[in-house]
């Protein structure tokens, strides 16, 4: 009786461990050299969005440098996962690669609302340790880990519709269309803020309802918010924070080769956004112009002044937020 009781225990052992084995559940084992994998990349913007527009290009590199071995298949933006939703699913491991924006994952890690504000510019952070502290956060807090920055060299610019901006006094009485990436900044010129979905800022804005928004330095032709707005404000603010990651889960079936793909393909991409953004900044300059858009230079002590409230209004913000994190992440990616 004992004997048979052995083997049964025997029995179900081999059976449980085989269907662990078969349900995944095991430590996944890289890929064999030559052995193909494939992934689905997950973006936070539409297919067709310009903030996507380095997406296939990065897809291809790495396509190339794995010798084909590395396939990245789209699987959807927010018709798939939801802008607001992405972050859970990202730190869940449902996503194998996410094309995005540290902004977006600040519910799980607030720190994150700090990159934007560096004085660096996106390739610099890999040497400065900078780069390896936001990995070292994602590891922990999302298991993901940062392969890179996709949006390098493209900055916020403010905009108003009639009103030319002279001095920081002349923000009062504004009412400015703003997001959470820059409300305290323009609370702190002393304007009021209103929030409101894109798709709703041309008839506010035709409508006096806001007489200024912030925008990145390039989009703002696509929403044709050009034909209402009279005056673009420069200097230009933050930094777009774009960001692709990949879940430690996709990681760990990747082989050597693969991996190198990837992180490769990344680097090359933070420095070709550089100039790209550079060439279409310009381009839409000349648009904007075109169409009657003034420019507003502010220089000298005003010019100093905006940009101290610009910066640190939000440093207060990151440091309140994450008091630990803060202080450190200010001081890898401010220049001294």
């Amino acid at each position: 009786m004992n004997k048979m009781k052995k083997l049964l225990v025997i029995a179900l052992s081999l059976l449980v461990a085989i269907t662990f084995a078969g349900c995944g559940g095991g430590t996944k084992t890289p890929a064999g050299e030559g052995e193909t994998v494939t992934l689905k990349i997950y973006s936070a913007w539409a297919e067709n969005n310009s903030m996507n527009v380095h997406l296939k290009p990065f897809v291809d590199k790495v396509n190339q440098k794995s010798n084909g071995t590395l396939k990245i298949e789209w699987g959807g933006g927010p018709e798939a996962i939801p802008t607001q939703q992405l972050a859970e699913a990202i730190k869940n491991q449902m996503v194998d690669i996410a094309w995005t924006a540290h902004t977006y994952n600040i519910s799980h890690i607030p720190v994150l609302e700090g990159v934007k504000l560096s004085t660096y510019d996106f390739d610099e952070l890999r040497t400065n340790g900078g780069f390896d502290y936001l990995d070292q956060l994602y590891q922990e807090k999302m298991n993901n880990r940062l392969l890179g920055h996709t949006m390098g060299g493209l900055e916020y610019n403010l905009y108003t519709t009639q009103k030319e901006i002279k001095s920081i006094a002349d923000f009062k009485g504004l009412t400015i269309r703003a997001t959470p990436a820059y409300q305290a900044f323009v609370e702190g010129l002393g304007a009021a803020v209103v929030n409101t979905a894109p798709g709703e800022v041309y008839q506010a804005l035709e409508r006096n309802v806001v007489q200024g928004y912030g925008w990145p330095s390039v989009g703002i032709v696509d929403f044709g918010w050009h034909e209402v707005t009279g005056y673009m404000i420069e200097p230009s603010f933050y930094k777009v924070d774009g960001a692709v990651l990949i879940s430690n889960k996709a990681w760990n079936k990747l082989n050597d080769t693969q991996r190198k793909a990837l992180t490769e393909a990344a680097k090359e991409i933070e420095l070709e956004t550089e100039e790209y953004y550079k060439t279409k900044i310009a381009e839409e300059r000349k648009v904007i112009k075109d169409a009657g858009v003034k420019t507003t230079t502010l220089t000298g002590a005003v010019a100093d002044e905006y940009l101290k409230i610009a910066y640190e209004s939000a440093w207060n913000n990151v440091i309140k937020n994450a008091p630990e994190e803060g202080p450190k992440l200010r001081d890898l990616i401010t220049k001294k």
